[in-house]
């Protein structure tokens, strides 16, 4: 299969999906994730397949939005629609008939963050690095972020994140309720892959009914977040904001 952003295969009931852009350390963009959830949806439908590994190429998972990129949308309609196409593929990926798995280090952040959240089972490197920088960027965390990673570390450490930008290593407690398990870097990909093994060995039947259980226990302790999309418009309204975003940008074009 070939894709603009991303690298992957599927043998003996498993498939990897790697983004691959690592001299920027794999950033995402709307296209490349609706690109990232039709390839996870195609593989899904396969009899075949009953796992997906999600990782990046690279030292690095991703590094959220690409804020190297030039914006595509400019009015309210077309920002909207950027970050509504971005949520929907999450949500595709979050509801994905198969089991994923996320292998990460490096970098996880912002949206990167949030797409190693649609994972079932996220495991990770001990300096792997998760935070937020949004509001360094000048926007808010939107696309169902704050909800979402509340879920698994609690409001309240979900908002020090959020307000501070702080960066935070798998091994901080913080993650404890977000991370599977911690692996050292030599033993990420062979665990995963034991865990991978496993799992593809079970019946299709078992694996689908017991998802939906779990799926619906994650609803229950948190439902799915309601759209909080027109808060990037808010933003846009404020030239102090829009001095922050210019001057993040310029961070990373230079």
């Amino acid at each position: 299969m070939n894709y603009k952003h991303l690298l992957v295969t599927a043998d003996a009931g498993r498939a990897d999906i790697r983004l691959n852009r690592p001299a920027k350390y794999n950033p995402l963009l709307p296209e490349m994730c609706e690109e990232l959830a039709s390839a996870a949806e195609q593989l899904a439908a396969r009899p075949d397949i009953k796992c997906i590994v999600f990782s990046g190429e690279g030292k690095h998972f991703s590094a959220g939005f690409d804020v190297t990129s030039e914006p595509s949308a400019t009015d309210t309609k077309s920002v909207w629609i950027a970050n509504k196409r971005m949520q929907n593929a999450f949500s595709r990926i979050s509801d994905l008939p198969v089991v994923t798995v996320c292998a990460l280090r490096g970098y996880v952040v912002g949206a990167g963050f949030l797409l190693a959240a649609t994972c079932n089972l996220r495991y990770a490197t001990p300096d792997t690095i998760f935070y937020v920088p949004e509001l360094d960027m000048g926007i808010p965390f939107s696309l169902g972020g704050v909800a979402t990673i509340a879920r698994y570390i609690g409001i309240t450490r979900t908002t020090e994140m959020v307000l501070t930008c702080n960066k935070v290593t798998a091994s901080s407690p913080y993650m404890e309720g977000f991370v599977t398990r911690i692996l050292e870097e030599e033993e990420l990909m062979r665990f995963v892959d034991q865990i991978v093994d496993s799992v593809v060995k079970r019946p299709s039947s078992l694996l689908l009914s017991s998802l939906s259980t779990i799926r619906e226990a994650e609803r229950g302790l948190m439902p799915n977040p309601a759209s909080d999309l027109f808060t990037m418009l808010f933003v846009d309204v404020e030239e102090e904001a829009k001095t922050v975003r210019t001057n993040y940008s310029k961070r990373f074009k230079s």
